[in-house]
Formats: structure tokens, sequence, C-alpha cells
């Protein structure tokens, strides 16, 4: 019985691992962005900003959380214990993995407001890339804005 609540218990941990947000930096695309034409705008950075970027829970976590915690605790006595051990641990492991997966997607971010070369003024929020480092204000920066609506700032 032990190896199957390690089993389990890696498995959820693997779930949890893979429920990990992507990332949203201004230098990573993905497929759906490659090849795609984007308006090019150059600007100088006024203000940046710390944010936290949090993607939305897929309920993953609290699934994985809730199976593991479950589980484990099915062998907290006998008979009615063991019910009773099992409804608390998937309770408990549900909170556990909803937390856990809240931390796992989220980032580090910036606020960018950019003034452009027409004197007028975005903000953006993007994450910080690891690679690059955040930007500063004073930077003449990129600004790549598709055509969804979605925009980028980039060195």
């Amino acid at each position: 019985m032990k190896k199957i609540i390690g089993l389990l218990s890696f498995f959820a941990l693997m779930l949890l691992v893979a429920c990990a947000s992507q990332t949203m930096t201004a230098t990573t695309y993905n497929d759906a962005d490659v090849g795609q034409a984007l308006i090019v705008r150059m600007g100088r950075i006024e203000s940046a900003r710390p944010i936290k970027i949090s993607a939305r829970p897929s309920g993953f976590g609290s699934m994985a959380g809730a199976a593991a915690g479950g589980v484990v605790g099915s062998e907290i006595g006998r008979g009615n214990g063991s019910v009773l051990g099992s409804i608390a641990g998937a309770v408990v492991g549900g909170v556990g993995g909803t937390l856990l997966e809240k931390d796992l997607n989220t980032v580090d971010g910036q606020e960018l407001t950019v003034r452009l070369e027409d004197n007028s003024l975005i903000s953006v929020a993007q994450e910080i890339s690891k690679d690059t480092g955040p930007l500063s204000p004073g930077e003449t920066v990129r600004v790549l804005s598709s055509s969804r609506g979605k925009t980028r700032v980039t060195r």
C-alpha cells in the first residue's frame, strides 16, 4: 500500500508541475505567434512598475491534491476512521494543491508605460525575461503589436 501511496503522490506532483504556466515574456513566442506580421513602433519607457502575473487556475492542482490527500488520509485508522481520514485528507490536499498551483503559476512582471514617437502613451503588462532582465525608464524600446491586440515591449 505504501508503494501505491508513493506512486499516487509522485503522479500528483508531476501533474502540478505540468500545470505550471508557460512563460509570457516579450522574447518568447508560441506557435500561433510565429509567422504573424507585427506592427513595430518605437518608443521610450516613461515608467516601469513591478507586478505579479497570475495565470487562471486550471483546477488540476485542487484535483491532484485532493486525490493524493484522500489516498494518504485513507491510511489513517480502520472502518469509519479510514473514511474520515480520506475525507479530511482530500480537503487538506485540495487546499494545498490549489495553493501550490497558484504559486507555480505566478511570475514576476512589469507594467510598462511607453511614450511612442507620436507622443502618445501606452501601458503594457508583461513577464520579466530571465534572460534579458527588467526594462528601465529611459530605455528606447520597440513596441510590437499583433492584429489580435497582443502587444509586447522589447529592447
